[in-house]
């Protein structure tokens, strides 16, 4: 059901679009009618010819009527129309057009146009048409127009399938004067194919075995491309050989007669012209050693069946055509069958369209795909299978007139080219994309890259605008007395599509060197803090996303004044008006332009970047974004603070050059001091010698002092110097191999325990026993 409705609404698109320009083509080559009224001067008509006779399309001349006269009076006819052309008015019955020449003043006749006996009678008042009558009477043509056309071309078609009964009786008639037969004709092609086949193949296995070697099993596109294109030119190869294999047997088997030598060369040329055909589908469609095709593409096999059959269709139709004509067969005839075979091609295109659109538009999406790809993936499918009914209807329209075997082949080219196109343009952004890759793995990302990756861009898009001026070629002999026109637009179209590529190609080198320069934005997860390793980020990758994002927008900019100027539109107000209406956001948001300037000045004094873990005075974080207005940072408790530039008045940056890391220790009253220095500066050597922290140590760890003394604990300061990044994992090894330390020299840490201390006993028993006695009674008064 949803093969029905899609193949539904492409035929009315495609019907719509052809009638659209199909009508207009159509209308380029009826004949243009002039009408010459009485008053018109030999200069004037002349004119007015000369002006016809450039637009390329025929000329119909009527002499108008403007006074009565008897029938068998003759009017005539100025010397400029004479001269002009050789056909009475009564030739052009049928006209699509009428440009009729203004009528000079009654007052001043020529003499030449002035009739010889009779008094002007007054005319008629013409009655005005209105828009309406006129736009329906143009509709009504265009529409008469497309229907006879469309018949004439059903007719023409018919007739010629009706007629090969007749074209077989007539090539039965040229074997018979020679002596010949179709037996004999079939005969000879079959022995000439066979042995040449035969030694082609032979050949073939000579050669696989002398230059058989390992084939690398890689997953790279160069290495598929590799594969696939030796394998072309092996069947190219052979082809080739095939060709002069057949001429060579063909020699052998001694002369033949005109017709039968035509006949067996048109047989060889079609399996020749369908080896072809196979060898493209091979390259395409054929799984290499690694499993994949060059086109990644589902259900290869399939789509490979479906190109052989169109290109044995397309050969057999072709060289019928050719030896037709080579036999005195009338053309109308000839052209009968090839809109015959169009239409069995077209029925096949449409079943490979629509039964393998999920896998074209799989195809073209690919991995990964950004929206325009996305959105023109799946729109080509219903894309091909219109312009595959457009360009029959083309052709249906056209049949049986002189130069339709000329619309034939430009409706058949442009299909090929139209499904080259997708091929070509994906197989050049792979094959770039696969350096690309190979360069970055190598040598890293970097400039080199970046290039290659605008120079992706480069090849698809020049792959497209070749393809628009191969098109282009192809119809512009059709364009009739439309050409300036469609060479403006055609002129339009090319820089428009320059404009885009340029633009592209710039924005891709841009954003892909901006992003090797700038860190990866890599969100450190809660936890994993320790093991995740901090590097020091330049000045340049800091302010590269502020710069990526000012450039990317200049680019745009850039690119849509030249678009908008390509489409015609003067884009010179266009600046006064963003320079007048920048001006005025510029005092209406003083509080962004604040923030936008203090971000120039905050990035070029190099106060922060990203990765380091500043403190704005209210927030305070890790950098992890650094924008046009605004710094993102990353709290160590996981919030995220965005502070717009113009509300950061001062800035502590704590990962710059160096740190020193303070941290205090309660050891009991009664420890020895000078013990515990000691235990540290031990402790301080033994972490310079330990590999994993020795290198991040500027100063060693030490004792710094006796920082306070309590009722219950002395306070020890202790302290360390170290290189940015991990102060904190160093503090916290430090503080676990001091206490191991402490305990192993017998130095007691200090508890929140409250003891009672007295001189002697006695004293304590006394004041126990006080304690326990018991209280006199209180007297009370009465």
């Amino acid at each position: 059901m949803d093969m029905i409705f899609a193949f539904l609404r492409t035929t009315f698109a495609a019907i719509v679009v052809t009638i659209a320009l199909g009508g207009s083509a159509m209308a380029d080559d009826a004949p243009l009618k002039i009408i010459v009224h009485p008053g018109q001067s030999d200069a004037d008509v002349e004119q007015i010819l000369d002006f016809a006779a450039r637009s390329g399309r025929p000329v119909a001349i009527e002499v108008g009527q403007a006074t009565t006269v008897s029938p068998g009076t003759a009017i005539p006819i100025p010397a400029a129309v004479a001269g002009n052309t050789g056909t009475t008015p009564a030739t052009f019955s049928q006209v699509t057009s009428t440009q009729a020449v203004s009528q000079a003043p009654a007052s001043s006749p020529p003499a030449a146009l002035a009739p010889a006996a009779a008094a002007p009678a007054p005319a008629p008042a013409p009655m005005t048409p209105t828009p309406e009558m006129m736009a329906t009477d143009m509709g009504m043509a265009k529409w008469s127009q497309f229907s006879a056309a469309f018949m004439r071309g059903a007719t023409t078609a018919l007739s010629g399938v009706g007629s090969l009964p007749t074209a077989m009786v007539m090539a039965d008639e040229k074997l018979t004067e020679e002596g010949s037969s179709h037996g004999r004709v079939l005969l000879l092609a079959l022995s000439t194919i066979a042995a040449a086949a035969t030694a082609t193949l032979i050949l073939r296995r000579l050669i696989a075995a002398a230059f058989t070697r390992e084939v690398p099993q890689g997953g790279r596109m160069t290495g598929i491309i590799g594969q696939s294109l030796r394998r072309m030119i092996g069947d190219l190869a052979s082809v080739a050989f095939f060709l002069v294999a057949t001429r060579f047997v063909f020699d052998l088997l001694g002369p033949q007669g005109e017709a039968t030598t035509r006949m067996v060369r048109s047989i060889v040329t079609a399996i020749i012209v369908a080896s072809l055909y196979v060898s493209l589908a091979r390259l395409l469609f054929k799984k290499n050693h690694g499993g994949r095709s060059l086109v990644p593409i589902n259900r290869p096999e399939w789509h490979f069946r479906i190109l052989v059959t169109y290109g044995l269709i397309s050969a057999a139709i072709a060289e019928m055509a050719r030896l037709a004509g080579a036999i005195g067969i009338d053309s109308l005839i000839i052209d009968g069958w090839f809109l015959t075979g169009n239409t069995l091609l077209t029925l096949l295109k449409l079943y490979w369209f629509i039964g393998g659109r999920n896998d074209i538009r799989d195809a073209f999406i690919s991995d990964n795909p950004g929206i325009v790809r996305r959105v023109a993936g799946n729109l080509l499918p219903e894309f091909y299978v219109v312009t595959a009914l457009a360009l029959w209807l083309i052709c249906v329209l056209f049949a049986g007139t002189p130069n339709s075997a000329r619309w034939i082949f430009a409706a058949g080219t442009t299909q090929m080219a139209l499904l080259a196109l997708p091929i070509l343009a994906l197989g050049a952004h792979a094959l770039v994309d696969d350096f690309t890759r190979h360069h970055e793995r190598v040598r890293g990302a970097g400039l080199g890259s970046s290039l290659l990756a605008s120079l992706r861009v480069l090849c698809a898009g020049a792959v497209w605008i070749g393809g628009l001026h191969l098109i282009t070629a192809i119809w512009s002999p059709f364009m009739g007395g439309q050409a300036a026109d469609a060479t403006g637009w055609i002129l339009w179209l090319e820089r428009l599509s320059f404009a885009i590529v340029a633009s592209w190609a710039v924005a891709s080198f841009i954003w892909h060197y901006s992003e090797a320069l700038a860190p990866s934005p890599a969100i450190m997860l809660p936890g994993h803090e320790d093991q995740n390793e901090k590097r020091q980020t330049s000045r340049l990758s800091t302010a590269m996303p502020v710069v990526r994002n000012l450039a990317l927008g200049a680019v745009l900019a850039v690119g849509a004044l030249v678009i908008l100027s390509a489409l015609g539109v003067n884009v010179a107000p266009l600046l006064a008006g963003f320079g007048v209406l920048g001006l005025a956001l510029s005092f209406g948001s003083q509080a962004l332009v604040k923030d936008i300037v203090s971000g120039i000045f905050f990035i070029a004094e190099d106060a922060f970047r990203i990765g380091e873990y500043i403190s704005t005075g209210s927030q305070q974080g890790t950098v992890e974004q650094i924008a046009i207005r605004s710094v993102r940072l990353r709290h160590h408790n996981g919030p995220i603070h965005t502070v717009p530039f113009g509300q950061i008045s001062s800035v502590s940056n704590y990962s710059r050059d160096w740190g020193t890391i303070k941290f205090q220790l309660k050891f009991e009253r009664e420890s020895d001091p000078e013990l515990i220095r000691k235990t540290a500066k031990k402790v301080g050597i033994a972490m310079l010698d330990d590999p994993e922290f020795g290198a991040d140590f500027l100063v060693p760890l030490k004792m710094q002092g006796i920082q306070d003394i309590t009722e219950t604990s002395i306070v020890v300061r202790f302290k360390f110097t170290s290189l940015p990044g991990n102060p904190s994992i160093i503090k916290r090894e430090a503080i676990k191999r001091l206490i191991s330390a402490c305990k192993a020299a017998g130095l007691e840490f200090a508890s929140n325990a409250v003891t009672v201390k007295s001189r002697g006993e006695m004293h304590d028993d006394a004041a126990a026993a006080t304690m326990l006695q018991p209280l006199a009674p209180v007297a009370s008064s009465a």
